[in-house]
């Protein structure tokens, strides 16, 4: 069974500094429905690769129709396998391909902007509060039925100035949602705060914080 052109993109995806009989093994680990490829098919693609820079046995002649060809579709993805925490704004302006086009070719190999996940540092006794609140909440309801009139809800947003990932405008491009966690956030990051609050049936304007220690 031949490779499709996708099969083809994916195999020079992974391959990576390995040898083609590992190549081939992680390809069919992929693809356990597929008739499994062998070393040998892997060699000769990757082969011809480095010798023409495609993956296509005869080069087509013309212009290609459009930037989303084959070498541009290579250089997007293998880009953003390297560093999947790029922008699509910041690849467009070192390649010289337009932002349309690069989010295209994303999703032609069905790759998705995967948001962070921040993993919060919590004392050993949070567990406990939380549930000693919960159950304090509950007796205020029983007593005071307006009970939740008389409590402030409050929110923010925050902006890190030190480098620290804002999980609002940072992504993770993969094909594959590897459920990205960091977990170096600490309280004392340096940080910008927007605060708002709703007490009652009255809207607390937003106050912004500067937070430096």
């Amino acid at each position: 069974m031949s490779l499709t052109y996708e099969e083809c993109i994916e195999i020079i995806l992974i391959s990576g500094e390995r040898c083609t009989r590992v190549i081939a093994e992680d390809f069919n680990s992929r693809h356990p429905i597929r008739q499994p490829i062998i070393h040998s098919a892997v060699d000769k693609l990757l082969a011809k690769f480095r010798a023409t820079g495609s993956v296509e046995d005869k080069h087509k002649a013309g212009r290609p129709k459009s930037a989303t060809n084959e070498a541009t579709t290579v250089s997007v993805l293998a880009s953003f396998s390297r560093s999947p925490q790029r922008s699509t704004r910041r690849l467009s302006q070192e390649c010289g391909v337009s932002c349309t086009s690069i989010l295209r070719i994303l999703s032609q190999y069905k790759w998705h902007p995967y948001k962070i996940q921040l993993l919060q540092h919590l004392n050993e006794d949070e567990p406990d509060r939380r549930v000693q609140f919960t159950e304090w909440v509950t007796q205020q309801l029983q007593i005071h039925p307006r009970f939740p009139y008389q409590v402030l809800i409050s929110d923010e947003a925050i902006w890190f100035i030190n480098g620290e990932v804002n999980s609002q405008n940072h992504r993770y491009w993969s094909d594959t949602n590897w459920h990205w966690i960091d977990s170096s956030k600490t309280i004392d990051s340096q940080k910008v705060m927007v605060w708002c609050g709703v007490w009652g049936t009255r809207v607390v304007e937003p106050f912004f914080l500067l937070m430096v220690r």
